[in-house]
Order: C-alpha cells, then sequence, then structure tokens
C-alpha cells in the first residue's frame, strides 16, 4: 500500500487525489494540509511514504514547496516528496532535486497518470516529468548546469513587469525600445511554456530573484 498526503492550498486538489486513490486499491490518501504549518504537523501526524507539495506553497511568508522539501528531506529520510508545478522549469527541477526531491510533476499532468508516477516512486526511488529532466541533463551533459533562468536583461524587464510597468515605461527605464521590451517578453513566454506575463513574475519570485 502507498500512503500518500498532499501540501497545497486549493483542495479542489486534495479532493481530486482522495478520488483518485478511492479508485486504486494500493494507493491509500492520508489527507491534505493548505498551509506550510499543516502540512508539517500532517506528515508527522500520518508519517506517509510520499508527500506531495505544491512548489507555491508557503509563498506568503518568502518560501516555496522546495524549502518545504528541504525540510521534509532533513526530518523524514524515508519519505519520498514530489514537487507540483505549473512550470517546466529546468532550474526549479535542479533545484528541487538539490533539495533532496524524488519527483517533480506538472500540474497539467493528468490524474489517471498519477498512480502510475507514485509507483514509479515507490518502486524505483524517483520520478521527473520526462520532458523537463532531459532538458536538465542535456545542460548538464554540455556544461551549461548554471545557465541562468533570466539575463540580467530579462530579470529588469521582469522586475518592471512586477511593478505594473507597460512595455514604453520598461523601455524608458533601461533604456531600449518598447519593441525590444516585446520581444524579450515574447522570447520569456516561449523558454518557461508560460502565457501571461504575471507568470513570468511568479516564476521570478518561485526562483527567489525578486527578493
Amino acid at each position: 500500500m502507498i500512503r500518500f498526503c498532499v501540501v497545497d492550498d486549493h483542495e479542489v486538489i486534495h479532493d481530486g487525489l482522495r478520488a483518485m486513490a478511492d479508485r486504486e486499491p494500493d494507493l491509500e490518501f492520508l489527507g491534505g494540509a493548505t498551509t506550510v504549518t499543516d502540512g508539517e504537523q500532517l506528515v508527522d501526524t500520518v508519517q506517509p511514504a510520499v508527500a506531495i507539495l505544491d512548489l507555491r506553497i508557503g509563498e506568503r511568508d518568502g518560501g516555496n514547496g522546495i524549502d518545504l522539501c528541504r525540510v521534509f528531506t532533513g526530518r523524514y529520510p524515508k519519505l519520498s516528496v514530489v514537487l507540483f508545478s505549473a512550470y517546466g522549469n529546468g532550474e526549479l527541477l535542479a533545484q528541487a532535486i538539490d533539495a533532496g526531491a524524488a519527483g517533480y510533476m506538472l500540474k497539467e499532468t493528468s490524474v489517471s497518470r498519477v498512480p502510475a508516477i507514485l509507483r514509479e516512486i515507490t518502486t524505483s526511488g524517483s520520478w521527473f516529468e520526462p520532458r523537463i529532466a532531459s532538458e536538465l541533463l542535456h545542460r548538464r551533459s554540455h556544461g551549461a548546469s548554471s545557465t541562468p533562468a533570466f539575463s540580467a536583461r530579462e530579470l529588469d524587464i521582469v522586475r518592471g513587469i512586477s511593478r505594473g510597468e507597460n512595455n514604453h515605461e520598461i523601455g524608458e527605464q533601461l533604456h531600449i525600445s518598447p519593441h525590444t521590451v516585446k520581444y524579450h517578453i515574447a522570447s520569456l513566454l516561449r523558454r518557461h511554456d508560460v502565457h501571461r506575463r504575471a507568470e513570468l513574475v511568479r516564476l521570478a519570485s518561485d526562483l527567489h530573484l525578486l527578493d
């Protein structure tokens, strides 16, 4: 029996995973928490084999799921932690691995795939979204493991977005044209596989680049 819990501030995620587990004879859903504090208490109480953590959990306190993952893996050596993220980003995956995560799963993943993923983590010890893992492996095999998610110029643009500035205002601040700003933003959206400017801000925040 694979006993697991979830720490995610959206209770609909809890409901979906509970319903999934009810259909699988070898999965047992032990409960969900919506905050870091409640998540720590839940894991300490139920002692799961696997804990699924939302990457963005704890952001109101200046942290994220990677920070909580580091706490859990240090405190419970036998616990397998899976980061649950909206971002297919190699740098976030690298941070998750460095924090001791056994898995990295995208939120776009079909619920029907989750049982197989949990079984793979339990039997082999890890499962990482193949597309992102391949990207990270390629970067590291070519000596590019330190390639930043954002260049200095791109980060300046994202900071401008976070302040609510439009392309013209960002361009004035950086002494570049609005068209150049637009080009950089379009490039960032494609590279990080997101669709809105605000998602770039959230991603940079998750990487602690806006601190």
